[in-house]
């Protein structure tokens, strides 16, 4: 029987957008007005980063295929690749509730997703998101008051929205495993531009503004929480994102997590699909150009 340990959740913190032919797509990271790191990859997000499935305790009582439940996530900004200026080093990467001597300036990431169990094997569950779900968001802010509390869940969406985006279906899946005591999974999810007011901020975000957008976001779920033990999630903060507070059949665990931004440029006429069978497009247009024999 597979305890409700997979139901921990999955779901959480990856964003993964594979279009084929694609690499990651190197962006320079601001405050709005100045430089911050030029030439960078990848976001990379605390290990005190949080998540909690919602109502799937307590453990011992089986999951079901089809069974469903939101997840939600927080975290803030520990570093980033790529080459940084001075103006970096202001960054307060110590979700501890107050600014830090000499740092100016935070980024978190919040998420919330429903999340659709696929398949149960042996001791691991696979996840999907629930296509019936329309409210799945992840969004990034830039916060110069640096108030991160991992403890009390505040601070994590209350600063200035730089990036919103929609986890669609499309290449998003998760995976919990029972591991004695405890467990361990992975996650990648895709986000894209496509529901009204989605967007990137190019005074922050700068180089990662196409049409096409995704976030490649891979992460450690880890059973017991550890270092990311917390009691709610987004509270005080946007209206998109409710506070909730962890109830006792809640689980909470241990999310760590990066994420790759991707531009991809299709073939005229085929912006629509938003990145649906890019494998196969792309695949084709490699035989076409292949010379004949």
């Amino acid at each position: 029987m597979i305890k409700s340990f997979r139901k921990l959740i999955p779901v959480v913190a990856a964003l993964g957008f594979a279009f084929a032919g694609s690499s990651a797509q190197a962006f320079t990271l601001k405050d709005g007005t100045n430089v911050l790191s030029t030439g960078s990859t990848t976001l990379d997000w605390n290990t005190t980063g949080s998540g909690v499935a919602k109502g799937v305790g307590p453990f011992g009582a089986p999951l079901t295929v089809g069974q469903s439940f939101q997840f939600l996530y927080q975290s803030n900004l520990a570093s980033v690749d790529g080459d940084t200026t001075a103006a970096f080093n202001g960054l307060d990467f110590n979700a501890n509730g107050v600014k830090g001597a000499g740092k100016n300036f935070e980024f978190t990431i919040v998420a919330k997703l429903t999340e659709k169990v696929t398949s149960l094997t042996g001791n691991t569950a696979t996840f999907g998101l629930d296509p019936t779900s329309t409210n799945n968001k992840v969004a990034i802010y830039y916060d110069t008051a640096a108030n991160a509390s991992t403890t009390g869940g505040t601070g994590f969406d209350d600063g200035t929205l730089i990036a919103l985006l929609t986890i669609v279906p499309t290449n998003t899946q998760s995976t919990f495993t029972i591991a004695g005591a405890g467990g361990q999974g992975s996650t990648k999810m895709t986000a894209l531009q496509v529901q009204p007011g989605d967007f990137i901020d190019p005074n922050y975000l700068e180089g990662v503004s196409a049409m096409l957008f995704g976030v490649k976001f891979e992460s450690d779920l880890n059973y017991p929480a550890g270092n990311s033990a917390t009691t709610n999630f987004h509270i005080g903060g946007s209206s998109l994102f409710p506070d909730y507070h962890v109830g006792a059949n809640d689980i909470v665990f241990k999310v760590d997590g990066s994420n790759t931004f991707i531009n991809a440029v299709p073939e005229p006429g085929t912006m629509m699909l938003l990145g649906m069978g890019m494998l196969g497009l792309v695949g084709a247009q490699r035989r076409r150009r292949a010379p004949k024999a």
